[in-house]
C-alpha cells in the first residue's frame, strides 16, 4: 500500500494540553489543507480541528490514524481502528519489543495481519511527508521541501540530521522514523521510493535489516538512479552486548556487509560526519552532468602535495593542460606562478589574483571539476576572495567547485559568505576530494552498462536428484555429487565407488588413466585428509589394491565410528606448470543468505586474505570482476611469461554452481577445494555438499 498518498488524519487521544505529545501533533498539522480529526473522549475543537469522542463517530475512513499513547491502551484502541477499516496506521508509542513486551507487540501484529493494515510503529518519532505538509511528529514543526528523502531507525539521528540540514540550507521531501520496524521495514519505503520524483538522494540510517535478500535486490535497482547513503551501525564485536538492551538488532560479518553495499552501488559509511557530507553532495550537485577530471588552484605548495596524494589514493584524475590552455590560464599572473596542475598562483595572492585566474578558468573550452585551496597570508583578503568564489559560482553556476581555505579564526567571516552562497566549502581537502569521488563512483554507476544475463537451463532430472538427496545426511555422498555436478555440465573428474577388493580391477579399466586417486567415501567425514583417507598417483592395479586396504586401515584406526561407503577411484589430475588452484565457497548467511567467495590457494588466502566475495546470482561478467578483484588475479593473467588460465571456463563452473546452490535448498554449503584451472581446461577436483 502507499503510505504516501494521504489526504486525511485522525490523531488517537489529542489533547489541547501545551507541551504535551498529542497537542504536538495536531498544532504540527497546521499547513496540512486535507482532513484532520482528532479522537478523545473529552471531545471539542481546537485550532478548527474537528474532535470526536470514539473513532467510529469519524465522519469518514481516514487514510491514517495516529497513536501517541500510553502502550497499555493501544491494543483497545488499534482494534477499534481496524473495525472501522482504517488501513494506515502509525503507533508512535513505546514500551514493546524494546522493553522485552514481546506479547504486546504481537497482539498488535495479530491484529494488523487479520485486518491487513499497514503498520509503522513502535516507538517512532515521526512520518513527516513534507511535499504534502504532512507533518506527523512531535519534535519540529516547519521543514521545507527539498530533494532528500531520510529512513532513520535511531529519532535521535533524524533529529541530529534536521538540525544539521538547517545550518546547511538543506531540506527534506520525506522523513521517517522507525525503531523496532515490527511491520512496515525499510525494503517496503524503498519499494516507495522507487516511483518518487520528488526524492533525488536517499539517506539511511539502520541498526538492522530485516530482509537482507530483498533489500539487497531492490537497492541494487534503485540505486541506479538515486544515490543511496546508508549508515549501518553494530557491525563492530562489541554490538551484540549492547543490542540487548537496545533494538534487538541483528548483524553480519563486517566484510559481507560491505562486499554487499558495494556490490548493490551503495554508498556505506561508518561516520556520520562523511554520512552527513555525502547527503549534502549530492543533494545539491548534478552529479550525471561533472567533469571527470580535476584542477587544483593554490596559493602554497603543501596543500597541494597533500591534495594530489589524496587524489591517487580515490583515483582521482588530475587534468593535464595542453599549450594553448596554459597560455590563457597566464594572463596577467605573475612570472613565478605555475600553470601545470596543481596551478600555484603563490603565496601573496589576494582576491585580484584569484579573480584573474578563475577569469582565465572560465576562458578554456574543456570543463574540469575545481578546488580552491587558499593557506591566509598577512596580505591576504580572505573575505573579498570569498566574493570573487560566490560571483564567479553565481556567474557559472554549472560548474563544480570546491573550496578549503586551511585556516580557521582568519577565515570565519569567509565561511559565512561561501555558506550564503550555497559554496561546497570544507575544513579540509581530503574531504573535498573523497566527495567528488562519491559523485564520480555513482556517475559511473548509472552510465555502465552491465551485462546481467544470468539465465541457466536447468537439467531435465532435477526433481529426481532432488528426491536422491532428500534422503542423504549431513554430507551430500560422493557419487551423488558426481551426478549433480555433471547434470550441470560442471567438469568433474568421475568416481567410481568400489565397495569390495574384488571390484577393484574392473574400476581400474573403467577409468582407463595411468595415474588414479582413490579415497574414502563417508558422509561422516568431510575432510579426508584428517584421517589420511586420500591415496595419490596410482600407477598399477596392485597399487589401487594396497590403496584401498590402506586407506580402510586408516579409517578404522582413526574413525572407527564412521559410516562409510567404502572407497572411490577417480583419474588423477596432474597438475601442469602453469596450473593454478582456485577454491570456491557458497554458504547460506544468516543475513544475505546466499554469498559467494572464490581464493587462490595457501598463502593467498591463510596471509594475505585475499578474497573475492558477491551476493549471488550474479551474471558471468560480474564473475569475471570479482576474480579480477583478487590481489593474486595476476597469478592468473600473467607472470614472467607464464601461460594466462582460460578463464571463460573458469567461469562456466563458478556460474553453474550458483544455480546447483539455488536449486537444492537442502545444501548449506558449497566447498569446491580446489578447481585446477589451467590454460586447456577448468575441472573440480573435490566437492563437498554440506547438508
Amino acid at each position: 500500500m502507499n503510505f504516501f498518498d494521504i489526504k486525511s488524519v485522525a490523531i488517537i487521544w489529542a489533547s489541547e494540553v501545551e507541551w504535551k505529545i498529542w497537542n504536538t501533533l495536531l498544532k504540527n498539522l497546521s499547513n496540512f489543507s486535507w482532513n484532520k480529526y482528532w479522537v478523545n473522549p473529552k471531545w471539542w475543537n481546537f485550532e478548527e480541528i474537528d474532535f470526536y469522542k470514539y473513532i467510529s463517530l469519524l465522519p469518514e475512513i481516514v487514510d491514517v490514524a495516529v497513536f501517541a499513547i500510553p502502550a497499555n491502551f493501544v491494543e483497545e484502541s488499534f482494534l477499534e481502528v481496524a473495525k472501522f477499516w482504517i488501513k494506515r496506521v502509525i503507533i508512535i508509542s513505546a514500551w514493546f519489543k524494546e522493553i522485552g513486551n514481546l506479547e504486546g507487540e504481537n497482539k498488535l501484529k495479530n491484529i494488523a495481519n487479520e485486518y491487513d493494515i499497514s503498520l509503522l510503529w513502535p516507538n517512532c518519532l515521526w512520518y513527516f511527508d513534507v511535499t504534502n505538509n504532512l507533518n506527523l511528529s512531535f519534535w519540529v514543526k516547519d521543514i521545507r521541501s527539498w530533494n532528500i528523502w531520510v529512513i532513520s531507525q535511531s529519532w535521535a539521528i533524524a533529529v541530529a540530521l534536521c538540525d544539521w540540514a538547517n545550518n546547511k540550507n538543506l531540506w527534506f521531501s520525506k522523513i521517517i522514523s522507525m525503531w523496532n520496524k515490527a511491520w512496515i521495514d525499510e525494503v517496503d519505503f524503498l519499494l516507495e521510493l522507487e516511483k518518487d520524483e520528488n526524492t533525488k538522494v536517499i539517506a539511511l540510517y539502520l541498526e538492522s535489516l530485516e530482509r537482507w535478500e530483498l533489500f539487497y535486490e531492490i537497492a541494487k535497482r534503485v540505486s541506479k538512479n538515486k544515490p543511496i547513503i546508508l549508515i549501518k551501525s553494530w557491525v563492530s564485536n562489541l554490538w551484540q552486548k549492547a543490542a540487548i538492551s537496545h533494538t534487538w538488532a541483528l548483524s553480519s560479518d563486517k566484510k559481507i556487509l560491505d562486499s554487499a553495499f558495494l556490490h548493490s552501488n551503495i554508498h556505506s559509511t561508518n561516520s556520520l560526519e562523511d554520512f552527513f557530507s555525502m547527503i549534502e553532495i549530492f543533494s545539491k550537485v548534478d552529479y550525471k552532468n561533472i567533469p571527470e577530471e580535476l584542477a587544483i588552484i593554490t596559493n602554497a605548495g603543501w596543500p597541494w602535495v597533500v591534495t594530489t596524494d589524496h587524489c591517487e589514493f580515490n583515483d582521482i584524475v588530475l587534468s593535464q593542460f595542453n599549450d594553448e590552455e596554459k597560455e590563457i590560464l597566464k594572463v596577467w599572473l605573475s612570472s613565478s606562478s605555475s600553470v601545470s596542475n596543481p596551478i600555484d598562483i603563490i603565496w601573496d595572492a589576494t582576491s585580484k589574483t584569484y579573480s584573474q585566474i578563475l577569469n582565465n578558468f572560465s576562458k578554456i573550452v574543456q570543463k574540469r571539476a575545481m578546488l580552491l585551496l587558499l593557506t591566509a597570508q598577512s596580505v591576504t583578503d580572505v573575505e573579498n576572495i570569498a566574493n570573487v568564489i560566490s560571483n564567479y559560482k553565481n556567474t557559472y553556476n554549472n560548474e563544480l567547485i570546491f573550496v578549503s581555505f586551511i585556516w580557521w579564526n582568519l577565515v570565519l567571516e569567509w565561511k559565512k559568505i561561501l555558506k550564503e552562497n550555497d559554496i561546497l566549502h570544507y575544513d579540509f581537502p581530503e574531504n573535498a576530494i573523497f566527495l567528488y569521488s562519491k559523485l564520480l563512483k555513482q556517475k559511473s554507476w548509472e552510465l555502465e552498462k552491465i551485462e546481467d544475463k544470468v539465465d541457466f537451463i536447468l537439467p531435465n532430472e532435477l526433481e529426481i536428484l532432488k528426491e536422491k538427496l532428500s534422503k542423504e545426511q549431513k554430507f551430500c555422498s560422493n557419487d551423488l555429487t558426481w551426478e549433480i555436478l555433471s547434470s550441470f555440465d560442471i567438469n568433474y573428474s568421475k568416481e567410481i565407488l568400489v565397495i569390495k577388493n574384488e571390484d577393484i580391477e574392473s574400476a581400474y579399466e573403467k577409468i582407463n588413466s595411468k595415474l588414479l586417486a582413490a579415497r574414502i567415501s563417508s558422509p561422516d567425514i568431510p575432510h579426508k585428509s584428517d584421517v589420511w583417507w586420500v591415496i595419490l598417483n596410482i600407477s598399477s592395479k596392485n597399487e589401487a589394491i594396497s590403496a584401498y586396504e590402506k586407506i580402510l586401515e586408516n579409517i578404522e584406526k582413526n574413525c572407527s565410528g564412521a559410516k562409510i561407503s567404502w572407497v572411490t577411484f577417480a583419474r588423477m589430475v596432474t597438475k601442469k606448470k602453469n596450473t593454478q588452484e582456485i577454491f570456491i565457497w557458497f554458504k547460506r548467511d544468516k543475513s544475505f543468505w546466499n554469498i559467494m567467495f572464490v581464493w587462490l590457494w595457501w598463502i593467498y588466502v591463510n596471509v594475505f586474505e585475499d578474497v573475492s566475495m558477491r551476493i549471488w546470482i550474479v551474471s558471468k561478467y560480474e564473475i569475471l570482476n570479482m576474480i579480477k578483484e583478487l590481489k593474486s588475479f595476476p597469478i592468473l593473467e600473467w607472470v614472467r611469461w607464464q601461460i594466462w588460465i582460460d578463464f571463460e571456463k573458469l567461469i562456466d563452473i563458478v556460474f553453474a554452481l550458483q544455480f546447483v546452490f539455488k536449486e537444492f535448498d537442502e545444501i548449506t554449503e558449497i566447498d569446491i577445494n580446489p578447481v585446477f584451472t589451467d590454460d586447456i581446461e577448468s575441472i573440480v577436483i573435490d566437492a563437498k555438499f554440506y547438508l
